[in-house]
């Protein structure tokens, strides 16, 4: 039994044993290098989490319930009246996850002055809804885009979507440009969407969104691009018109996500999502005061918009497939 213990035998044991626990530590380390890889880009913002704590707030949905109010009372009668007979067939729930009908309108309906205020939003935040998460299915493609080029290392395909977004892709890394992207590749909280299309285009009965499809009063410095506002601070200025109310939203969107004066804004709303929350219209409405003269008066009236309406129901919503 002595034997077993003699120094050289157990010497080569202690090798073996020690080579043995080395070598797979020695494979194993490029795969842990990788992962560490992968993790740092997650940390940098490659991957998508906002597509993430949308879906997931879009899944809990299910708890918000809000009362019966003027938009569930609407007649079909009335409906027809304003818009296509299409419309009247779906029930938008009042409870979870609301179920947008693919039906666009290409303007707005006349005569909605002459109805009653309840009426007139019923009908107006319906033929809204369709052209809002259109507009906003359209960004969550791009951005899908986006995550596709960033996976392929196709830089030209990330710095042409940078351009569309006003964003300088020669004074940053390619790092830098992504995350820069990210924040404006974004959509927009429905509910401040409505309440800002309320607002300037007076639930559809303005001259502006009537003569010129424009339902968020855009500006522009180009006559011939828009309708002269009978009172202007700027003699050059006009009201920017559209050739339909598909494309009004999606400018609308698409300054919100690029103008330098809605950069607060875009930070904002990226802390939210930084935080795992998705951010409504009413966590969003204090960045707006850019967006008109009277700065926090404005954001005091996106507000009372919103609560007044309950037009937060809207803010997770999806198209009927």
């Amino acid at each position: 039994m002595a034997r077993l213990f003699q120094p050289g035998i157990f010497l080569a044991l202690l090798l073996a044993l020690l080579s043995g626990l080395y070598i797979p530590l020695s494979y194993e380390k490029p795969r842990f290098f990788k992962k560490s890889v992968h993790e740092q880009k997650q940390t940098q913002g490659y991957a998508d989490q906002a597509r993430f704590v949308y879906n997931y707030k879009l899944a809990k949905s299910g708890s918000y319930r809000v009362k019966h109010d003027w938009f569930d009372q609407i007649l079909d009668d009335e409906l027809k009246e304003f818009l296509p007979e299409s419309f009247t067939k779906f029930n938008y729930s009042s409870y979870g996850l609301l179920r947008v009908p693919k039906l666009f309108m290409k303007s707005v309906p006349l005569g909605l002055d002459n109805v009653t205020i309840g009426q007139k939003k019923a009908i107006f935040i319906r033929l809204m809804l369709p052209l809002i998460l259109r507009s906003n299915e359209e960004i969550w493609k791009q951005r899908k885009n986006l995550e596709q080029a960033i996976n392929h290392a196709d830089y030209q395909v990330i710095k042409n979507i940078a351009k569309i977004y006003k964003i300088n892709t020669d004074s940053v890394s390619i790092d830098e440009l992504i995350i820069k992207v990210k924040k404006c590749l974004l959509p927009i909280p429905t509910s401040l969407a409505l309440a800002q299309a309320a607002i300037e285009s007076g639930w559809g009965t303005s001259r502006f969104s009537i003569q010129g499809n424009a339902l968020f009063g855009q500006w522009s410095w180009s006559p011939k691009s828009g309708l002269k506002p009978l009172e202007a601070s700027n003699s050059q200025a006009v009201v920017r018109s559209f050739p339909n109310i598909q494309s009004s939203v999606t400018a609308y969107m698409k300054n919100l996500n690029s103008h330098s004066a809605y950069q607060e804004f875009r930070e904002l709303r990226n802390t939210y999502i930084k935080n795992g929350k998705w951010p409504n219209g009413l966590d969003l409405a204090p960045a707006m005061h850019p967006y008109a003269e009277t700065g926090n008066h404005y954001v005091n009236s996106i507000k009372n918009i919103i609560l007044q309406n309950n037009l937060e129901r809207f803010d997770y919503s999806e198209f009927i497939h």
